[in-house]
């Protein structure tokens, strides 16, 4: 269990060390194992608890055997095969089992750089990876869920922050800041290996206030605090 526990840790993307001046740079493609150009054919379920056809950060639809079964789901309109993925959660069951939620709070769910998210692994007809998405999980504590729009700040630093191109769209009508901060950002990066999007907001949408009208009392997660990344081959062309 503590094992398990140390490598859902160190296995978070992005929650990388800080290499020396003489260690190799980790690999910034991989997210707990998986990275572009691996085979479905040859993928284990090491570390992950569930497998499931994807619905683009929704809710998972049918349950998967292994990752095999992408051929299942259908394809979206890339012409992709998205297989949402769960990171094995054995340690949540160890936390209930001792009595402290700090243990298992701390150490479960499918995390990146901390944040909860709704993971998924795009593959091609052939079982090809082609891509890999995850989107801040709209579940998390309000707490939490405050805090998914910096997500986008550590997907920046980890994948170099220079060559980013970012737009900061312009609100739509009834769209408001949070604690006087407004985010609707959008950004692309290019490599001859990656094809990066990131898609970030912080605000409050029609409707939603800080003080409820009736009652006059604070409100709590009446806001939009959202990331969306996608990495994908570049060289994918849809058949």
């Amino acid at each position: 269990g503590i094992c398990a526990a140390g490598i859902l840790v160190v296995a978070s993307i992005l929650a990388l060390a800080i290499p020396s001046a003489h260690a190799q740079k980790p690999d910034p493609g991989e997210i707990h194992g998986l990275r572009l150009g691996l085979e479905a054919s040859s993928m284990t379920m090491d570390g992950f608890g569930e497998l499931a056809c994807g619905s683009n950060g929704g809710p998972p639809r049918q349950r998967l055997d292994d990752w095999k079964g992408f051929a299942t789901c259908r394809a979206e309109a890339s012409g992709l095969h998205e297989v949402y993925a769960r990171f094995d959660d054995e340690d949540e069951f160890i936390g209930r089992a001792i009595d402290d939620p700090l243990y298992a709070g701390a150490r479960t769910g499918t995390r990146v750089a901390g944040h909860p998210v709704i993971l998924s692994v795009l593959f091609d007809d052939d079982g090809v990876l082609r891509g890999l998405r995850f989107i801040s999980d709209p579940r998390a504590s309000p707490i939490e869920r405050r805090m998914a729009h910096l997500l986008r700040l550590a997907i920046i630093n980890h994948y170099d922050p220079a060559d980013w191109t970012c737009t900061d769209l312009v609100p739509e009508p009834g769209e408001t800041p949070v604690g006087g901060v407004f985010l609707k950002q959008h950004c692309e990066k290019v490599t001859p290996e990656r094809r990066m999007t990131l898609d970030a907001r912080f605000l409050r949408k029609p409707g939603q206030s800080d003080i409820d009208p009736a009652t006059g009392d604070y409100t709590s997660g009446q806001f939009e605090s959202s990331t969306r990344f996608e990495l994908m081959d570049p060289n994918y062309r849809k058949p």
